[in-house]
């Protein structure tokens, strides 16, 4: 049985989905990888554990072929953009154009949720100091102890807050971003560099502290397409187009909850993602 393929002669290649270092982008990339499979019947292969830049310039290269970025890191990393009170909206719009003009890359889908970089203590030292905002947090940090993920501290993000915030702490540690919030839980660190997206905010008491000055710009998940993929096959755009809007905030952190809590594998969360996005999809038929 031939099966009938809709994206032309090349179909032997399979197609390379990227990912960076943490579980939400391993769900995502899974996700990615069963809904090409099942929309174009092309195989796929996983390259995970990419970091930030890597992950970039492997797509731009044409190395990778599709991966999920966040807008505010493309903003603030590849596009050198400081924040100045940006909406979602304009953020989105700025990064789409600048990617296809300067690297032909195709933004093929917004997801619908947020996973911005954000300081997270716990909340019991929140009611205790009053720490609402990041400009609360100020008045203690000579006496509080942060931990970031590998790449926090060298970030842009952290830069900005810096300079907005003037944040000086009494000691700054880098550590495994799956054991940041145990760390802050058990209070080895005071204050961590958390992700909005992430269920063990709740699980672990956590309280996300208000960005008030506006240092950290808008981070919506979006899938990227590099330029080879398009040309090999136009209507993976469209294929992708699909997932605009599947996925709310609340939703990704019970994705996420459920691989790094409840011990499910990245594919079994993203299979139910997938299913139930199919379930939705044949409903509304």
């Amino acid at each position: 049985i031939t099966m009938m393929r809709p994206f032309g002669e090349d179909t032997q290649r399979p197609i390379i989905i990227g990912a960076k270092t943490f579980t939400e982008q391993y769900i995502l990339s899974e996700a990615l990888s069963e809904w090409i499979e099942q929309e174009t019947g092309r195989s796929t292969t996983l390259v995970q554990s990419l970091g930030s830049t890597v992950a970039f310039d492997a797509l731009n290269e044409g190395d990778i072929d599709v991966y999920v970025d966040y807008s505010g890191t493309l903003w603030a990393n590849e596009m050198a953009r400081g924040h100045v009170q940006t909406s979602r909206g304009d953020v989105l719009n700025d990064v789409r154009q600048f990617l296809k003009t300067e690297h032909g890359i195709s933004l093929a889908a917004v997801f619908g949720f947020e996973n911005s970089y954000a300081l997270a203590v716990r909340t019991q030292d929140a009611r205790r100091l009053g720490l609402r905002t990041i400009s609360d947090l100020k008045r203690h940090d000579a006496n509080l102890a942060i931990g970031g993920d590998y790449e926090f501290f060298v970030r842009p993000e952290w830069t900005a807050l810096q300079d907005k915030y003037k944040l000086l702490f009494a000691e700054q540690r880098t550590m495994d971003p799956t054991l940041m919030y145990q760390a802050v839980a058990t209070g080895s660190v005071d204050v961590i560099s958390a992700f909005s997206s992430d269920g063990r905010i709740t699980s672990y008491g956590l309280e996300i502290l208000e960005d008030d000055q506006g240092a950290i710009p808008p981070y919506d998940a979006i899938v990227l397409v590099g330029a080879r993929l398009v040309e090999e096959t136009p209507d993976i755009i469209r294929v992708l187009s699909k997932l605009n809007n599947t996925i709310d905030a609340d939703r990704m952190r019970e994705l996420n909850l459920q691989v790094d809590e409840q011990g499910d594998s990245p594919r079994t969360a993203a299979l139910a993602y997938i299913n139930q996005l199919r379930t939705t999809v044949t409903e509304n038929r």
